[in-house]
């Protein structure tokens, strides 16, 4: 359904029994929309939680971007839909992307977010696309794609926005073998059904995700805030995903007070679908324990 939240409306799916524990799915990108996760976990984990998903503003289902957006405004929006159900707490899980909303949320509402789960999040920028880029060096070199990439790696300067497209734009060489980067080598035939999604709903994306580049705070590595997260935490880091560093994945086991690791071996970038039960029965254990 389309709910009217802040001068936008946005489209929130709801699913599972009304009494259940809360768990608000934080989807990532930037500007991949909710429609993926829920056709594989949807109804899986609505089954014994409160299932709800939000198609981030300008994406997807929801109304397209006017102006600017900032990870803030997302922040509140994610409140302000809360407040219009009527639910006073919840857990949050964030995928990717989401999984950096999920931090923030986390650290800056503890009273209102119960638990945090984090799917092969992307807290540090400048480690993320390094990460990425080494893990699709071997395609471009295969495809004759590797033109100044082997310089890429080698910046050590600090984060910057021209920085994040020549990493970005090196992958996008691979066209539609990138794919194969994100996947487990079990998974290299999925595909993914928001890719059937109109054009023009598949679009959005492109637009919400040159804002939210350019807005203040993105590029900031979020890693000093792991150490304030109050909330029991589950990560969870599928053993092909090229996001989630190494340096990140111990920032975690060193940094959260109350942090569960949890590795997918077969798994890349979307544990979510290339390991789905397993999946299911880990998130819907934690929310309820």
């Amino acid at each position: 359904m389309l709910m009217e939240i802040r001068g936008t409306s946005l489209y929130v799916d709801q699913r599972g029994p009304s009494n259940a524990p809360a768990l608000l799915f934080l989807h990532g990108g930037p500007g991949s929309g909710t429609y993926d996760f829920l056709s594989f976990q949807g109804d899986a984990l609505s089954q014994q939680l409160r299932l709800i998903a939000v198609d981030q503003r300008g994406v997807q289902h929801s109304d397209p971007l006017v102006g600017e957006v900032t990870e803030d405004d997302l922040i509140a929006d994610f409140e302000a839909v809360r407040a219009s159900l009527g639910i006073d707490r919840w857990a949050i899980l964030g995928h990717s992307f989401g999984g950096r909303l999920a931090l923030r949320y986390a650290v800056l509402h503890p009273a209102i977010v119960e638990r945090v789960i984090f799917e092969n999040p992307a807290w540090d920028f400048d480690l993320v696309t390094r990460n990425l880029v080494q893990a699709g060096l071997p395609l471009l070199r295969e495809l004759g794609l590797d033109k100044g990439v082997a310089e890429l790696l080698e910046d050590r300067g600090p984060m910057t926005v021209q920085k994040w497209e020549e990493r970005i734009s090196a992958m996008q060489r691979l066209g539609d073998r990138r794919m194969e980067v994100y996947l487990g080598p079990g998974s290299k035939d999925l595909k993914l059904p928001a890719d059937e999604l109109p054009d023009e709903i598949q679009s959005r994306a492109g637009r919400f995700a040159e804002s939210i580049i350019h807005s203040p705070g993105f590029l900031e590595s979020l890693l000093p805030l792991l150490s304030q997260v109050p909330q029991p935490a589950l990560l969870i880091k599928g053993g092909y995903d090229p996001v989630t560093s190494p340096t990140e994945i111990t920032r975690f086991q060193q940094d959260v007070r109350n942090g569960t690791y949890r590795y997918f071996e077969a798994a890349g970038h979307f544990a979510h679908v290339e390991a789905a039960d397993a999946y299911t029965r880990l998130v819907t254990e934690f929310v309820l324990s």
